[in-house]
C-alpha cells in the first residue's frame, strides 16, 4: 500500500506510539502487504514468531516489530503490534466512495421519515414511514429500511442491507453488504402433537396424517446497541415477543445467523458461519469462533471461548474454553484426542492380552484334565 507521501520512521513511530531503533530519519514510501514480500522503500509489520525468525529474508527498508526484538535494520518497536497496524491503517486508509449528504434522486424516502443533519442516502435506497435517522449516517445504494425504524448517528450501512420494520439501531453501527436485520424468527406449531414431540416423549405411535406447521407471528423487534458491526450477509432475526438484543461494541463476522430472542452481551466476537439458535444468551466478551453452533436456550458465560466448529449442547460457564462436538472443556477434549490416537495400539494390546489369557486358560484346563 502506497503511503500518501514519503514518511520518516520518526513520523510513523509518533503516529503509532512506537520507539525507533536506528535512524529516525529513514524514509519509507509504502507499507508491505507481507514481510516476506517487502522491498526497498517499504516498511513491514513482523509479529508472528515464525516470521520473526526469518527477518533476514525480509527485504523491506524498515520493520515494525514487538518490543524486545533484535533487528538488523531500522525498526519501530511497539508493545502491541496489532494495535500499531490499526493505528497506521486508520490514519492512512484510502478513500471510500460513499454518497454525499442529501438524498439521491433515485431513492424513495417516505414523507413521514425524519432525517438528521448531513444524512447521506444513496441510489435506490428505500426509507419507510415514520423512520428516524440520526445525524451523519450514511446509507449506501440498494439498502431497504422499513417503517418505524430508529437509526442513530454516525452509522454506516453498506450496499444492499435489509432492515425490517420497527428495528432499533444505535450510534456508530456498521452494517456490511447484505446484512439482514429483523427478518422473522423461525417459529411454528402444529394443531396436535407432532411426531417429533411424540418421539421426545418416548412414544412411537407416529401418524402419517397431515399436521401442518402453523406460523407463530413474530411480533418482537431487534435492538442493536452502539458501536456494533455486522458482517456481510449475516442475519439477525426479530424476537417472537420482546427483543433480540446485540450488546454495545459487539462485532459479528460474515454469514452469521442469530435467531429470535437471543441476547448477545457487549464486546463479544462472533466469527463467520456461526449459528446461535433461539432464546440463547451470550454474555459480555464471549468469543464464538467460525462454524460453531449453539443449541436453543443455551447460556454462554462472559469471557467464555467457543472454538471453531464446536457444537454447544449445554451451558458454557464463565471464562471456560470449549472444543468439539458435543463441546467439552478444552483440556478434556485434548485428553480424548490423545487417547483416541492410542486406540489402535490399545486394540492390539487387548487382542494380545486376550490371546495370552486364552492360552493360559487352555494350559490350566489341560493340567486339570491330566490330574
Amino acid at each position: 500500500m502506497k503511503l500518501p507521501a514519503e514518511m520518516s520512521l520518526g513520523q510513523i513511530a509518533h503516529l503509532i506510539g512506537g520507539r525507533v531503533e536506528g535512524s529516525a530519519d529513514t524514509k519509507v514510501s509504502s507499507f508491505a502487504p507481507s514481510p516476506l514480500h517487502g522491498k526497498d522503500g517499504d516498511i513491514a509489520l513482523v509479529t508472528e514468531p515464525k516470521l520473526l525468525k526469518r527477518l533476514s529474508e525480509c527485504q523491506a527498508t524498515a520493520v515494525i516489530v514487538p518490543e524486545g526484538t533484535t533487528c538488523d535494520r531500522p525498526s519501530i518497536l511497539v508493545q502491541r503490534p496489532t494495535l500499531a497496524i490499526q493505528k497506521i491503517l486508520t490514519a492512512l486508509k484510502p478513500r471510500r466512495y460513499f454518497p454525499e449528504p442529501g438524498v439521491h434522486a433515485s431513492a424513495v424516502v417516505d414523507p413521514s421519515a425524519k432525517l438528521g443533519a448531513n444524512v447521506a442516502i444513496g441510489p435506490l435506497v428505500v426509507i419507510g414511514a415514520d423512520t428516524k435517522i440520526g445525524d451523519n449516517t450514511i446509507i449506501n445504494a440498494g439498502t431497504i429500511v422499513g417503517g418505524g425504524v430508529e437509526i442513530g448517528s454516525d452509522c454506516l450501512f453498506h450496499a444492499g442491507c435489509l432492515i425490517a420494520d420497527s428495528v432499533k439501531i444505535g450510534n456508530r453501527v456498521i452494517l456490511q453488504q447484505g446484512a439482514s436485520i429483523g427478518g422473522d424468527g423461525f417459529g411454528y406449531v402444529t394443531e396436535r402433537p407432532s411426531n417429533l414431540e411424540l418421539r421426545l416423549a418416548g412414544r412411537s405411535d407416529f401418524s402419517n396424517d397431515p399436521n401442518a406447521h402453523l406460523k407463530i407471528p413474530q411480533v418482537g423487534t431487534v435492538v442493536i446497541e452502539d458501536d456494533v458491526e455486522v458482517g456481510s450477509n449475516s442475519t439477525i432475526d426479530r424476537a417472537t415477543i420482546g427483543a433480540t438484543v446485540i450488546g454495545s461494541g459487539t462485532k459479528i463476522d460474515n454469514l452469521v445467523q442469530i435467531a429470535h430472542n437471543c441476547r448477545i452481551g457487549r464486546e463479544s466476537l462472533i466469527m463467520a458461519q456461526a449459528g446461535i439458535a433461539g432464546s440463547s444468551t451470550v454474555e459480555e466478551r464471549a468469543i464464538i469462533a467460525g462454524h460453531a453452533g449453539i443449541k436453543d436456550h443455551i447460556h454462554v458465560g462472559k469471557d467464555a471461548i467457543i472454538e471453531a466448529m464446536a457444537g454447544i449442547m449445554r451451558d458454557v460457564p464463565e471464562a471456560e474454553v470449549v472444543v468439539g462436538c458435543p463441546a467439552v472443556p478444552r483440556g478434556e477434549f485434548f485428553k480424548q484426542v490423545a487417547l483416541t490416537k492410542k486406540l489402535p495400539q490399545m486394540r492390539n494390546d487387548m487382542k494380545s492380552l486376550t490371546e495370552r489369557v486364552t492360552k493360559l486358560e487352555q494350559l490350566l484346563l489341560e493340567k486339570m484334565v491330566s490330574k
